[in-house]
């Protein structure tokens, strides 16, 4: 009986060796996949005289390693079939998932995949702003977050790196030129880029509040009222553009507020509504009648275009 016991498990063994031999030869580099005969499907149709004929539904592949087989079909055995389907889920390639942003991830499902998104999202709701050059075309990209450089009476826009001159009135600083930077609903006067790098820009009153750089605004009624009052504060008289027509180059300036109208202000009972804000006028000194007063508050309409005086806040 010991005998037999032994002789049995020696059996086992090599059994055991011939499988695993059989199963390696699948993939060794000369027995690829491509190497095996594909499975020759065959349906019988009757044919006009009663009987049958096999018509093949897919073509067969002949031995590369025996030309002499290529006019008879083989069919790969049901085991084999299997062994060429597991080895084949085995060696599968998984594409890789890209995103809109300089990384990938494996498993769209995945943590690394849901942090990659929100990154991809955070970079694309930046604080950088895409704006229209101009009254119709063209465009520049221009950073609100960042803040002017002021280097003593003098500010750089950091937005497009223009400078400014500043005077201080009152213990606030103000910009001492109109600011020219290009946006949606402003043009130069006259559409000539030469006056808008002397006298700066001409916006609505929707354009001219995101005229003002980071940390500047325009000016209140009482805040205004104090260059009003100071005779040395410089005035540009950069005219003004309504219904596509500029006027008034170098006789007047007109420059927005934030001030509500209120009585006393010109135009005060004929322009009345939402439409109508207030700004601040002003005529050149050797401008109409030597008595006309030269600096007051006016009610005017919100869509023609004027200039733009900033004020710290």
């Amino acid at each position: 009986m010991k005998k037999i016991t032994t002789f049995l498990g020696c059996v086992g063994v090599v059994c055991l060796f011939w499988g695993c031999s059989s199963d390696s030869d699948l993939l060794s580099p000369g027995n690829t996949l491509a190497d095996e005969p594909a499975i020759s499907s065959e349906a019988e149709t009757p044919t006009s005289s009663g009987s049958t004929s096999k018509n093949s539904s897919s073509s067969v592949k002949s031995d590369k390693k025996n030309p002499t087989s290529s006019s008879s079909a083989a069919v790969a055995k049901p085991d084999t079939v299997k062994q060429h389907r597991y080895i084949q889920d085995s060696l599968a390639i998984e594409t890789p998932n890209y995103l809109e942003i300089p990384f990938f991830c494996w498993d769209n499902n995945s943590t690394e995949c849901q942090k990659a998104k929100e990154a991809a999202a955070t970079i694309q709701s930046s604080s950088s702003i895409t704006i229209d050059i101009g009254m119709e075309g063209g465009g520049t990209q221009y950073d609100n977050s960042v803040p002017p450089v002021i280097n003593g009476l003098q500010m750089t826009d950091m937005r497009d790196t223009q400078n400014y001159k500043l005077v201080e009135v009152s213990g606030k600083l103000w910009m001492a030129q109109d600011i020219n930077i290009a946006l949606p609903n402003s043009q130069c006067y006259d559409e000539n880029d030469a006056k808008c790098a002397t006298n700066g820009r001409l916006y609505t009153f929707t354009a001219a509040q995101s005229a003002c750089p980071l940390g500047w605004r325009l000016p209140s009624r009482e805040e205004a009222q104090t260059v009003l009052d100071n005779a040395t504060y410089p005035w540009t008289y950069s005219g003004r553009c309504k219904d596509g027509e500029c006027s008034f180059m170098g006789d007047m300036g007109f420059h927005w507020t934030s001030a509500t109208p209120q009585e006393g202000d010109k135009k005060y009972g004929e322009n009345q509504g939402e439409s109508f804000t207030v700004i601040i006028v002003e005529k050149a000194p050797d401008y109409g009648d030597k008595d006309d007063t030269k600096l007051f508050f006016q009610v005017d309409s919100k869509t023609k275009r004027f200039s733009v005086r900033c004020i710290q806040e």
